[in-house]
């Protein structure tokens, strides 16, 4: 059997949520019976580019977010899905390209347009109001809707029908415990026995609260003078060069760890013994899923949706009150919960779950509209 192929349309394939619980679905997924083609829309390497390849996946990278030329981007659409027939179905992660995409694939004559919701708001900028125009233009184009939460769904689809789909993630292998590895990444990241490494995972961008974050543990700090803080997640240099000189404003010094991007994330959330969480929204966050399924106590914004939340570890806290946070987690217990991982496929958090899901969704729309 020739496996049918669907396009996954993104903005690109770096470390993010998204990218990850579409790698999480590609790697899970029966390959002989669906394989994944990508649509980036920028024209640079990625993180997942080598994994995408050794899978099967077939990597077709526009500039229109590098160069905004329109006509251009347009044009090489419309010569992409007349070179590739097989593609029955198009499932778009990019909203606010959809307006562009959607009616050209459509006039393609490609039948299953899918949209798929990953967040709860736009970030608070230029950037983010012109997303927010251009997604609204999105949900016209669709024959089918995904989101990771009922107000994902909600925000980007308003009356539409749509499916939510949990961002699952493989249980097993992070909530899977070695004092080993933990020890060898706390020696890499310096960090002592003796301290409380909290850890926080995601892109450097307006919309997960850096700042906020480096307020909040510098009031920790001053409770738990032996707290260190690891930061995972790329994002724009100059970005970074600013969060790390809040650091230093704050008086934090090195106790703050700037790791950067990682592939063996499971390592990580075994060296740490919390999670912190102030973004300013949030879809389903897949890293908040990683870290109740290791077992980790998480301190997340109450902006974030309470959903999200499958063990009792879980403490949602004011955003703008860096003493409440400082307070809770100064008197929290931060022992891990042995059960996490039981607790996260009941939830339905389990990839086998959400790629099962989807699976069946292609199977059966290829069928309708190849009949």
């Amino acid at each position: 059997m020739v496996p049918i192929r669907v396009l996954q349309v993104m903005p690109a394939m770096d470390a993010g949520g998204m990218e990850t619980f579409v790698m999480n679905v590609y790697r899970t997924i029966d390959r002989d019976k669906v394989q994944f083609d990508f649509l980036y829309h920028y024209d640079k390497p990625c993180f997942f580019d080598d994994e995408i390849c050794t899978l099967g996946g077939n990597i077709y990278k526009m500039t229109v977010r590098q160069d905004n030329n329109l006509p251009r981007y347009l044009r090489e659409l419309r010569e992409l899905f007349a070179a590739h027939p097989e593609w029955r179905i198009i499932h778009g992660h990019y909203s606010g390209f959809g307006m562009f995409y959607n009616p050209v694939a459509r006039r393609a004559g490609i039948p299953v347009r899918v949209g798929h919701s990953h967040n709860t708001a736009y970030e608070p900028n230029l950037v983010g109001r012109l997303d927010k125009l251009m997604s609204s233009r999105f949900n016209a184009g669709l024959t089918d809707r995904f989101a990771c939460s009922q107000k994902a769904g909600e925000m980007l689809f308003g009356k539409s029908p749509f499916t939510v789909l949990p961002n699952g993630i493989d249980t097993a292998r992070f909530a899977a415990r070695d004092p080993q590895r933990r020890a060898l990444l706390r020696g890499e990241l310096g960090v002592a026995d003796n301290e409380i490494l909290f850890g926080h995972v995601g892109r450097f961008s307006a919309q997960k609260n850096h700042p906020g974050l480096l307020k909040i543990f510098a009031a920790v700090r001053a409770r738990l003078p032996k707290a260190r803080l690891v930061l995972l997640g790329g994002g724009e240099p100059g970005y970074i060069e600013e969060i790390q000189n809040l650091a230093r404003s704050l008086g934090l010094g090195d106790s703050v760890i700037f790791a950067g991007v990682r592939s063996n994330m499971q390592g990580f959330y075994d060296a740490m013994d919390a999670f912190l969480l102030p973004s300013l929204f949030e879809g389903l966050p897949v890293v908040l899923v990683e870290a109740q399924t290791a077992g980790l106590p998480c301190f997340v914004a109450d902006t974030v949706d309470k959903g999200a939340a499958f063990t009792d570890r879980v403490h949602f806290l004011p955003l703008q009150d860096e003493a409440a946070w400082a307070n809770t987690i100064a008197g929290a217990s931060l022992r891990r919960d042995p059960d996490a991982r039981r607790k996260a496929v009941e939830a339905g958090y389990d990839i086998h779950h959400s790629a099962e899901i989807l699976q069946e969704f292609y199977l059966r729309r290829y069928a309708e509209v190849t009949r």
